[in-house]
């Protein structure tokens, strides 16, 4: 045993009552010297100090020291036997031989010792007052007489002491000393306190602190399900203890918001949520009282405590399970929830991806609100059938308020009043990555409650153009939609690439122009593709396509033309002509930069280079061509400082 080890058992105080001499259950005190058996005065003073005991004897003795120290001038003994005699008196083996004041010597003989056993029956003793620590703590003297009993709480070196259990045994003690808390042995680390059982579909109660916890079991009666984390950064410790059907009712301190905006008894909860899957309800403590112990011993009733039970705030929906096997008899017998199917045969469907994708300028947020305006109104959409109405969220930074107001202008808003909303570009992007806009996001989400909800455009999202960044904007997007039953439709409004010098997809190979990730194709269930009907700046006409729906049938592709905001069909339409446009060699214009670059980004040129290639089917040379062009004529700035390109 190291002698720091020894120190932490048996510090000065706990010393002197094992020499017999009767000490008061302080940090700092006097009392009359043991050393020269005074008999008027109190001149020996113990204090702590940075965590170590010293003392000091101010009358005849005139010396001071530590632990070990007192035992010299009490035994009249060397020091390397006072080092003895003190690890025998703490627990230890007593080898007085390698234990010297040297630390090097006293490392040396810690490496020989075995790790210190625990022992709550031996090392913590019974409450000097159990009377006294319930009024403290406002409690009744017969729960810490229960407590007690149940080795839930006890005195460790005069100090009130709680077990820490590690595979259901007690395996140290966590005791406050002064302000701060402490373990011991050196190495404990922090665990949670179970009371009772935790039984499946029962009630569990989860506190912060074990004087909330004790004080909710003094007043309600409960004996069982209760949690205490022994902290506000322990709540992940939860994990898989709260299942079975159960509600968690976390009863949140009110802590203070500091300068930096963070609130520890909020984090707390929020850590708590995070890991169980199970609905969580919090009971509200009146914004007077700090703590449920502050609110009982204030005089808080049973009947308090189950109002503010009845009346939790749902914080967390129970949460369903990650992976789910079923037999095939319950696939046979599944019958989905009303309303699942929003339009067509399967083609949008709610808690499913679909995609909207097209080139620059074809139509493609004029086809998002026209689907809002189905939604509102019952009427069908692009030829396809809407089952039931529904309510439409768009997430948009493409359009701001006067060409809204003028696409709005032309539509009936009041039919659309409930059932549409579309935000103005935010000031600073679709930026999902932020903590704070994502729980603004989720909140509209939750107010609103839509059975869509449509990002538009995704490389507002989706900055790079790799499969991690799509898949992780996707898990981003999800985070703050409901989960379950109540998941929306998730619409995904995409560029679509410039097709190659004189070709033409139709059907399913449509499905190759979306830019970006392969991810954009894979993750929907549904993609929908529209094409302008000819190259001519003059034609509103647009062809609709559905390329993928592994739901059902993609149905016939249809001609459309843009008017009165939305899109109506078209009777007669060569479809020949569309599908066998002229063969003509065309050039680069360096205005095709904007189809493929964004605004505020910087690019080297490589990149540029490799991103015309890729979108247009050229080769090096034209690319390089294009970029210097495009420098040229002013749709390029760079810097020669950098060497770096950003789009004018």
């Amino acid at each position: 045993m190291e002698i720091a080890d020894a120190k932490n058992l048996l510090p000065l105080p706990a010393l002197l009552n094992r020499l017999g001499i009767a000490t008061p259950d302080r940090d700092k005190f006097n009392i009359k010297c043991p050393l020269h058996s005074e008999q008027n005065g109190q001149s020996f003073a113990a204090e702590r100090k940075n965590g170590a005991w010293v003392w000091n004897c101010f009358g005849k003795c005139g010396c001071g020291g530590d632990e070990i120290t007192l035992i010299e001038k009490h035994r009249s003994v060397s020091n390397d036997e006072a080092i003895t005699i003190y690890l025998e008196l703490a627990g230890g083996s007593g080898n007085g031989a390698t234990a010297v004041k040297t630390k090097t010597k006293i490392r040396a003989h810690a490496q020989k010792q075995k790790a210190i056993e625990f022992d709550w029956s031996r090392d913590v003793s019974s409450l000097k007052s159990v009377a006294r620590v319930a009024k403290e703590r406002g409690y009744s003297p017969e729960l810490v007489a229960e407590l007690q009993a149940a080795g839930l709480i006890g005195s460790f070196n005069g100090h009130v002491a709680f077990p820490v259990h590690r595979d259901g045994q007690v395996a140290g003690v966590h005791y406050k000393v002064g302000d701060n808390w402490q373990y011991y042995p050196k190495g404990t680390k922090t665990s949670l306190l179970v009371i009772g059982e935790l039984v499946p579909r029962d009630p569990v109660h989860i506190f912060e602190s074990q004087w909330d916890g004790f004080a909710f079991m003094d007043v309600s009666g409960v004996r069982d399900g209760v949690i205490i984390t022994r902290g506000a950064g322990n709540g992940a410790l939860v994990g898989d203890l709260i299942r079975g059907g159960s509600t968690a009712y976390v009863w949140t301190q009110n802590d203070e918001t500091d300068p930096k905006g963070k609130n520890a008894g909020e984090e707390w909860q929020a850590t708590v949520c995070a890991n169980t899957s199970e609905i969580v309800r919090r009971p509200r403590i009146p914004a007077q009282f700090k703590d449920l112990n502050d609110w009982t011993r204030a005089g808080a009733t049973a009947d308090d405590l189950v109002d503010a039970i009845r009346n939790a705030e749902v914080v967390q929906e129970a949460q369903p399970p990650l992976i789910q096997f079923k037999s095939p008899l319950e696939l046979k017998n599944f019958t989905p929830p009303p309303g699942l199917v929003l339009v067509g045969d399967y083609h949008i469907v709610k808690g499913s991806v679909f995609v909207e994708g097209g080139p620059p300028g074809v139509g493609k947020s004029r086809g998002a609100d026209g689907l809002a305006v189905a939604g509102a109104t019952g009427s069908d959409w692009f030829g396809l059938i809407v089952h039931r109405r529904f309510k439409t969220m768009i997430v948009q930074t493409e359009n701001g308020e006067f060409r809204l107001a003028r696409e709005f202008a032309e539509l009936d808003c009041e039919a659309l009043e409930d059932y549409v909303r579309i935000c103005t570009p935010p000031p600073y992007g679709l930026c999902l990555k932020r903590s704070d806009f994502r729980s603004q996001l989720s909140a509209a989400v939750s107010e609103f409650r839509p059975d869509i909800v449509i990002v538009d455009p995704w490389n507002a999202v989706a900055r790079e153009q790799d499969s991690k960044e799509y898949l992780d904007t996707f898990d981003l997007l999800r985070s703050v939609l409901p989960p379950g039953d109540d998941a929306p439709a998730i619409g995904i409004v995409a560029h679509t690439r410039k097709p190659k010098s004189d070709e033409r997809h139709s059907g399913r190979s449509l499905l190759n122009l979306l830019a970006g990730s392969y991810v954009l194709g894979s993750v929907p269930r549904t993609v929908f593709i529209l094409q302008a009907a000819s190259d001519d700046v003059n034609d509103n006409r647009v062809v609709w396509t559905c390329c993928k729906n592994n739901d059902g049938e993609l149905g016939d592709r249809s001609a459309w033309e843009r008017r009165n905001g939305l899109f109506a069909p078209v009777e007669f339409f060569d479809w020949d002509a569309f599908d066998h446009p002229p063969k003509e060699k065309k050039g680069l214009k360096p205005e095709v930069c904007r189809e493929f670059l964004m605004r505020g980004r910087e690019y080297d040129k490589a990149q540029i280079v490799s991103i015309i290639m890729k979108e247009t089917g050229r080769g090096k040379t034209v690319a390089y061509d294009l970029v210097d062009e495009a420098k040229r004529c002013g749709v390029l700035r760079y810097h020669k400082l950098t060497k770096i390109y950003e789009l004018v």
